[in-house]
Parts: structure tokens; sequence; C-alpha cells
């Protein structure tokens, strides 16, 4: 039973399970070091431009992670072009990297070292899914780790070195040398001079920028706090929400590396059988549920003693605690959310996931600047709470029109919605 509870998905996506592990968790082990080697100003920054750059490299991408992950997955016509210009598109971005890291080495400008870290994100973003549609599981999970953590790693070595160097400089060096790791291990790229035209990059561009601002809404959703702190308070509390929401939103983080286990799973069985694969997608939506309870009792836990360990410089209070539970209770509506995208995905119904994500990461972005002089840093976890609750809202909608029917069942949307609002009138009532 517990077996089928928390490995679901065979040994392909127990690797990724594995590597969501170590992407969603690592940070965390990393933090510790990075908070005690950095003074607060500059682990702020660090964490500040990380998320702008994070930003900017989905906008890089130029929603072709999509076309890669359909496409790629559905018709073994497209493969030899989407890896062609692939390759071609990972080069350019690189050599501008790295240009831009040098032209910044004899004066540090923070917007060419975001425009930088922008390139090597845009890199992985577009690696990631063509390990995951070729089935590369391994391959996908070092990707993920190694674009997560090397940069941080990087700032940590040079440290031990007493290399002194702006920290915000060594982290755009980590970033390019994680870009090009990254690029050998996918280094079976396959090139041909005989391009599909239905799948060649112009026509790619133009199928998957429709999903672009649901993506670009995606990665706002776990950094527009970081950026808006950053920008209306200090520099220092950037990375503070950034300690407590590393915390809160892991489960998050692991949901959304298990997805891609998922997918690919979720894509073949609407192809074969619909009906069946919505009953396939309320079970493991079930499943999904009680891996996100299980993590919530692991936070309760041991949240006091991972506060304590990752931020030396301020002990944690209530509120620390309140932010870190409340956006982890949030990860059952987010288990909701991605069971709808990938019926959307499917159905080809992209603009869709371009309307209602957007709308709802600015709903976010308003709620917690509207609330952060009342709340502090429980703006962070309201503002995520009310962007998932606005997105299953909306999706179900369009479901309801375009589809006939709710995929997700009544029962299952309750539970999902319960844990979050729950707790957060017990804490603003107490």
């Amino acid at each position: 039973m517990i077996s089928k509870i928390l490995m679901p998905f065979g040994i392909s996506g127990n690797i990724y399970l594995l590597g969501a592990v170590g992407q969603g968790l690592g940070p965390i082990f990393l933090t510790p070091f990075l908070t005690r080697q950095l003074t607060p100003q500059e682990f702020g920054q660090v964490t500040y431009v990380t998320a702008v750059a994070a930003v900017i490299g989905v906008i890089l991408s130029l929603g072709l992670p999509i076309v890669i992950s359909r496409s790629y997955v559905l018709d073994s016509k497209s493969r030899v072009t989407i890896s062609s210009w692939n390759k071609a598109l990972v080069g350019i971005y690189l050599a501008l990297a790295v240009i831009l890291f040098i032209l910044n080495l004899n004066q540090f400008l923070m917007l060419t070292a975001i425009l930088s870290i922008s390139l090597s994100i845009g890199i992985i973003q577009l690696l990631l899914p063509f390990a995951r549609a070729r089935n590369q599981s391994t391959v996908f999970v070092a990707i993920s780790i190694i674009g997560t953590l090397l940069p941080g790693l990087v700032i940590i070595i040079s440290g031990f070195w007493e290399i002194q160097n702006n920290p915000t400089q060594v982290l755009n060096l980590g970033s390019i040398i994680s870009s090009i790791i990254v690029l050998l291990l996918v280094r079976d790229f396959h090139f041909s001079r005989t391009i599909n035209k239905k799948y060649n990059l112009i026509n790619s561009i133009k199928t998957g920028l429709p999903i672009l601002p649901h993506m670009l809404a995606m990665i706002a959703l776990v950094n527009v706090d970081k950026i808006i702190f950053g920008k209306y308070l200090d520099i220092e509390s950037s990375g503070y929400i950034q300690i407590l929401m590393l915390v809160g939103t892991a489960p998050i983080m692991i949901l959304s590396a298990l997805n891609h286990a998922w997918l690919n799973q979720v894509l073949q069985s609407l192809k074969s059988n619909k009906n069946m694969a919505y009953k396939s997608i309320n079970e493991t939506v079930s499943k999904l549920f009680i891996i996100c309870f299980i993590l919530l009792i692991m936070i309760l836990i041991f949240l006091n003693i991972i506060l304590e360990m990752l931020n030396p410089y301020i002990l944690s209070n209530k509120i620390d605690t309140q932010v870190v539970v409340l956006s982890a209770a949030a990860s059952t509506m987010y288990v909701i959310y991605l069971a709808n995208t990938h019926v959307l995905t499917w159905a080809k119904k992209f603009w869709i996931l371009s309307l209602s994500t957007p709308i709802s990461v600015l709903m976010q972005s308003i709620i917690i600047y509207l609330t952060l002089e009342d709340l502090g840093y429980l703006s962070a976890g309201l503002g995520l709470g009310i962007a998932l609750t606005l997105q299953i809202i909306i999706l179900d909608i369009f479901q309801q029109k375009t589809l006939g029917s709710s995929v997700i069942s009544s029962r299952l949307k309750v539970i999902g919605f319960t844990p979050f609002w729950i707790i957060f009138l017990i804490f603003i009532n107490f």
C-alpha cells in the first residue's frame, strides 16, 4: 500500500521522484551555507536577481517547451526537426550568455548579470522537456538538479577558496557552467538539413507562443513575492521570504517535478481512451493528495528546526511559521491545477491557460502588494493560495464549456480547497 502511494509511476516515475526530492529539497541544504557565507544584503541580492532572471528565462524559451513536450511525444515525424532547431537555439543562447558575462567582469551591472543568467535559464528550459520527451528520466533529473543547485554551489565553493567577487557575478558563472554541463548531457542531438516545415522553428514558435503567458505566469507564481518584497521593502526581505517560501513551497516543487513523470502517461492514455484517462487522472490526484498530507505533516514536525538551520540572522517567530504552513497547505490545490493543465494540453486549449494563469498571478501580485503592510510576510502565502484558487475556478468553468464536463470530481475539489482556506481562517482569527 505504501509503495503504491509513494511510488505510483513505475521505475521511470520513481527516478523522477528521486530527482524531485533533490530539486525541491536540494536548495534547503545549500541555503545554510549561503546565508552564513553571504551577508543578508548579498543573499537578498542573489535571491532577487535569480527571481527576475527566472521570469526572463521563461520568456526566452519562446513557448517551445510545450511544443517539445507534446509534438515530440505524439508525432515521430517532428523529432529530427525539433532536435535540430533546439540544438541551434541552445548554442546561440550559450554564446550570448558567455559574452555578457565577459563584458560584465570589468564593471558590474545587475541588468547585464540578470540577462546573462536568464539566457542560461532559457537553455535549461529548452533542454528539460527534450529529455522528458525522449523518456530519459535520469538525464532529466540530472538537468533539474544541476540547473537548480550548481550556481549556488559555485558561490559556496568560491567562499571556501576565499575568492573575493561579487556573489551575483559568481552566480552568473555558475549558471553558465551548469548550462555547459547540461548541454553535454544532451549531446546526442539529431541534426539534419531536411526540415519538416510543419515543425520548423518559426511554426513551432507560433504554436508555442499562445502558451507562453501561462509559462511566464507559472514561473512568476513562485517568484513574484521575492520580486515585490525586494522592490517595495528592501533587498534583504527578498532573501528572507525566499527562505520561508523555500520550505513552504517544497511540496509544490516536488509535485511539479513529479508532474514530468505523470505528463507522458496522461497524454498517451488520453490519446487511447478519454473516459479511462479521466478515471486514471482522478485516481492519481487522490494518491498525490496523500503525498501532500505526508509532506505537510513532516513540515509541521520539523519546521522550527529547519527555519533556525536556514536562517542564522533572524529567529523564527509565529508569522514565519504561519507563512510556511499556509504555503504548504496550498499544495493540494496545486495537484488539481496540474490535472487540469494536462487535459487542456491534450485538447490543444492552450489559450485557456494563457488567459487563466496570468489573471491568477496578476491577482496574486495585487494581493501581496495590498496586504504587505498589514500581513507582512503572510501576504506571500495568501497571494499564492488566491492565485491557485482562482486558477482552478477559471479552468473548471472553461472545461465545462469546451469539454462538456469537469475532469476532477467534486469530492476531490473540496478536499483540494479545504486545507489552505481552513488554515488561513485559523491564522487570521487567532
